[in-house]
C-alpha cells in the first residue's frame, strides 16, 4: 500500500494563489491600460531603382506617422510585394529608426523581382504586411523583450504602375 500524497501547506496555497491572482491582474491592466497610441503606415508609391542581370530593384514607400506623444521605436518590417502577374516578393526588412512624436515621415523597403515582370513598370503592384514596434512604455517594453507582448501594426497598399528609375541629371556642358 502506497502513503497518501501530503496535503499541501496553508501558506504554498495562499503562495499560489497570489500568483494566479497577480498574474491575471497584470494581463488585465496590459490588456486595458498599457498601450501607447499604435504607429500608422501605409505603402504609398512603388519606384524601380535599379535593373540588371534579369532582376529589378524595386523600393517601396511607406507613409509612418506617430500621433502619440512618445517616440516609438520602430523595428521590423515583413512584407510580400506582388506584381499583376503573380510574380512577387516576400522579405523582412530592419527598419532601424524612431518615430517622432507627432510626426509623419517616409521610409523604403526594397524589393528584388523579376525584370521580365516588371517590364517598363506599367504593371499594377500591391505591397501588404506587419511591421513590429516597441511600446515606450517601461513595462511594455519589458514584456515585449520577454517575448510576451507583440507589438505590431498591418500595412498595405496598391499601385497601377510602377515609377520608372529617375534620370541621372544631365551633364552640364562645359562652355
Amino acid at each position: 500500500m502506497t502513503p497518501a500524497a501530503p496535503k499541501p501547506h496553508r501558506l504554498q496555497a495562499a503562495l499560489r494563489t497570489m500568483a494566479t491572482t497577480g498574474a491575471a491582474a497584470a494581463v488585465l491592466w496590459m490588456a486595458g491600460g498599457c498601450s501607447v497610441v499604435r504607429p500608422d503606415a501605409r505603402a504609398t508609391d512603388a519606384r524601380i531603382v535599379e535593373t540588371g542581370g534579369g532582376a529589378t530593384r524595386v523600393d517601396i514607400a511607406l507613409e509612418l506617422k506617430n500621433t502619440g506623444d512618445d517616440e516609438v521605436e520602430l523595428v521590423e518590417y515583413d512584407y510580400v510585394v506582388t506584381l499583376g502577374d503573380g510574380s512577387s516578393y516576400g522579405g523582412k526588412w530592419a527598419a532601424r529608426r524612431a518615430l517622432p512624436p507627432g510626426r509623419t515621415v517616409e521610409a523604403t523597403i526594397p524589393a528584388v523581382l523579376p525584370a521580365a515582370s516588371v517590364g517598363v513598370g506599367q504593371v499594377p503592384w500591391s505591397v501588404s504586411g506587419t511591421l513590429r514596434y516597441r511600446d515606450p512604455q517601461s513595462i511594455a517594453r519589458i514584456f515585449y523583450e520577454a517575448g510576451i507582448l507583440k507589438t505590431e501594426i498591418s500595412f498595405s497598399g496598391s499601385g497601377s504602375a510602377l515609377q520608372p528609375i529617375a534620370a541621372a541629371p544631365a551633364a552640364a556642358s562645359g562652355q
